[in-house]
């Protein structure tokens, strides 16, 4: 089942978090993270997709759930760039028990951008959902992840999807 959740929670400072390689495999590992943070640019959505997939093949996870990660990372990673504001991107993932958590931090202020979809229901008063080129990033994350969540805060937005691994 898939929800959404819109929480609001104050986080204490974010400042700027080193990048870290994946951590080596290993059973005595009770979990495995990946951690970057990027300037948000256009640059930014396809490292981190590079960086999820090197994370996920070295953590042995099959094609799917690979597959599944780069769209979930590259379509969050996008809208930070897109729509807040923010100067930079944190990515982190979690590989836990039986789910990928995929965590997206931006510290910017969400502004709605005016897509092709939304400028056709002003001018129509209808919007055609299947002509439209954008607009469609958090229905395919929520799509592919079992859980989302968004939490915005004074100092920006975390959205966190968890990918259940089978």
């Amino acid at each position: 089942m898939i929800t959404a959740q819109y929480e609001r929670k104050s986080r204490t400072g974010t400042g700027a978090i080193p990048a870290a390689p994946p951590a080596p495999p290993g059973p005595a590992a009770a979990h495995r993270e990946s951690l970057t943070t990027l300037a948000a640019t256009a640059a930014a959505a396809p490292a981190m997709r590079r960086l999820a997939t090197t994370s996920a093949r070295a953590w042995h996870l099959d094609a799917a759930t690979r597959e599944a990660l780069a769209l979930v990372v590259t379509e969050l990673v996008t809208n930070v760039i897109l729509h807040s504001g923010s100067p930079r991107v944190t990515l982190r993932l979690r590989l836990l028990p039986g789910v990928l958590r995929v965590e997206v931090h931006d510290t910017g202020c969400w502004h709605r951008r005016v897509t092709r979809r939304r400028a056709a229901a002003a001018d129509e008063g209808t919007a055609d959902l299947l002509r439209a080129e954008s607009g469609r990033g958090l229905a395919l994350v929520e799509a592919y992840a079992d859980h989302t969540t968004i939490r915005p805060s004074r100092t920006g937005t975390t959205v966190l999807a968890e990918l259940a691994l089978r």
